[in-house]
């Protein structure tokens, strides 16, 4: 399915160097992409966006239509969990769009379209073949399955040209487990697939205005919550690998020692590594936690209405969740683990623990709770460090520059994107 059509003519007379980005699920494309996308369309490019369909997809078709039709979208189902059978029909549909589109480059994002991507632009003899690895799913497995995974990533990067990983700490454990020729792996700047929007993520713009009350305001009273309470969030999945387990026990500690304490759960569970029945029962049944889900325009408001945020998670390739937290002002107490040592200083935006620690988190969490003024020099902290580093400003340049860089390598003969150069049709291809 594809929601704006272009004929071969049309691409040709744009002067457009085709890019096609391709993630699993719309939600991702929606999130971390549509801005960058926008960017680049911006800069010449022609932009053709490929996720599963959903609403997300949708939308991104619909601001598209309505800003000129900058980006054509096209859905094509993929499945998250292996899945023989439909994982060869999305291949085969895959292959056929791009022998359509005949993109010049592929940038394939997530496990499940990096394989499947990575393979039809393979077979459709795409010079420019990118992989942005995200995060590393096989950190937390073991045994055959840990085994299957490593081999998946190895092809993905195989037959990719070129392999960015989103955070320095997940680059060197791609390096470590040799799962990429060093001479192709490398991290832009700081890291990050697409940065955070300062604009959106500012707690300044959401505080009260004109005696209306703030957007953290309305939702601590839909929620419940009192407005001088001290406020933790938890924004993710709802999964072992989220850290749930460790933040209800941890929550079992300092709900006795702070009466007046109220977490907030914003995410979705999920049925793949689900967090236990009775972690669940005790989170949702505490009358001090609420149980949320909010879609990615509602999260400012998510992380106003809180005065700290927490990840205990096991791993990650750069968590966006510690970076808005860090952008709005909030302290973020996480992990050691892969990714959150590039978004969170510790001492300074906020603080880190051992994975699987529950003493030692709400150790750390008690610290921030009990000093409101540790709270604000290190939300202050955060909001410079998360401005300095990953703005998507800077972020989406870097990447709109190394699409030029890798550009030139392959058609050396010719200029590119807002230079006001053409390829003819099929010189992406070999």
């Amino acid at each position: 399915m594809t929601n704006t059509v272009m004929t071969q003519d049309d691409r040709c007379s744009k002067a457009a160097l085709r890019l096609m980005a391709i993630t699993t699920v719309d939600a991702t494309m929606g999130t971390f992409f549509e801005q960058q996308l926008r960017d680049l369309a911006a800069e010449g490019f022609e932009i053709h966006a490929v996720s599963s369909p959903g609403p997300r997809l949708d939308r991104i078709a619909m601001r598209s239509n309505q800003a000129g039709g900058s980006i054509t979208t096209h859905a094509v189902p993929m499945e998250r969990q292996p899945n023989p059978t439909r994982d060869l029909v999305s291949l085969w549909n895959l292959y056929r769009l791009m022998r359509k589109v005949r993109p010049h480059v592929v940038h394939v994002h997530t496990p499940k379209a990096g394989l499947l991507g990575s393979i039809a632009a393979r077979l459709c003899g795409v010079k420019i073949r990118m992989y942005t690895i995200h995060g590393l799913p096989l950190e937390t497995r073991q045994g055959l399955w840990r085994t299957v995974l490593e081999g998946f990533e190895r092809t993905t990067c195989r037959l990719s040209t070129r392999v960015y990983a989103v955070s320095p700490s997940l680059e060197k454990v791609a390096r470590d487990l040799r799962l990429c020729s060093s001479n192709k792996l490398s991290t832009l700047g700081d890291g990050s697939c697409s940065g955070i929007d300062l604009k959106r993520f500012d707690s300044r713009s959401i505080r009260p205005e004109a005696g209306r009350r703030g957007a953290g305001d309305r939702l601590r009273s839909e929620l419940g919550i009192p407005s001088d309470a001290t406020v933790i969030c938890f924004v993710g999945r709802i999964v072992r690998d989220k850290g749930i387990e460790v933040l209800a026990d941890a929550w079992r500690s300092l709900e006795v020692h702070f009466p007046e304490l109220r977490l907030i759960l914003c995410g979705p569970e999920e049925t793949a590594d689900a967090a236990s029945e009775t972690s669940k029962k005790f989170l949702y049944g505490h009358p001090r936690v609420r149980k949320i889900e909010r879609k990615g325009d509602e999260m400012p408001a998510v992380y106003a209405a809180s005065d700290l945020c927490v990840l205990p998670t096991y791993r990650e390739g750069l968590p966006q969740v510690a970076l808005e937290a860090g952008a709005m002002g909030l302290p973020v107490v996480g992990t050691k683990v892969t990714g959150v040592v590039d978004a969170v200083e510790h001492g300074t935006t906020g603080m880190l623990v051992a994975a699987g620690n529950a003493a030692e988190l709400a150790e750390a969490l008690a610290q921030l709770v009990s000093d409101e003024g540790l709270r604000r020099t290190m939300g202050t902290a955060a909001r410079e460090y998360v401005s300095s580093r990953f703005s998507s400003t800077r972020v989406n340049q870097l990447w709109v520059n190394e699409y030029r860089s890798r550009i030139r390598e392959q058609f050396a003969d010719i200029q590119v994107a807002s230079e006001a150069a053409s390829i003819a049709t099929g010189a992406g291809r070999s």
